[in-house]
């Protein structure tokens, strides 16, 4: 999977450009410390974990991706499968 640029809004409403690799945020320092959500691209997403590289003072944050649906099992094998 390749990084791609995203939006993250910043705590003043100013748009941030960011990069993004699956659940992987990188950013440069413009959230304040220890923030517990951002929103990328319009979406709002929980942080799992976020760390700030001082040698180029720049955030990488785990984002909590994870669905919270749960599927409700019907307990017949998937269409193809015997």
């Amino acid at each position: 999977m390749a990084w791609g640029n995203c939006i993250v809004l910043g705590p003043k409403g100013e748009e941030i450009i960011a990069m993004i690799k699956g659940d992987m945020l990188e950013l440069p320092n413009a959230l304040g410390k220890n923030p517990t959500t951002v929103k990328v691209d319009g979406k709002v997403y929980d942080i799992l974990s976020c760390v700030l590289d001082e040698r180029d003072n720049i955030l990488k944050i785990q984002l909590a991706t994870a669905s919270t649906k749960k599927e409700k099992s019907d307990d017949k094998p998937t269409k193809g499968r015997d």
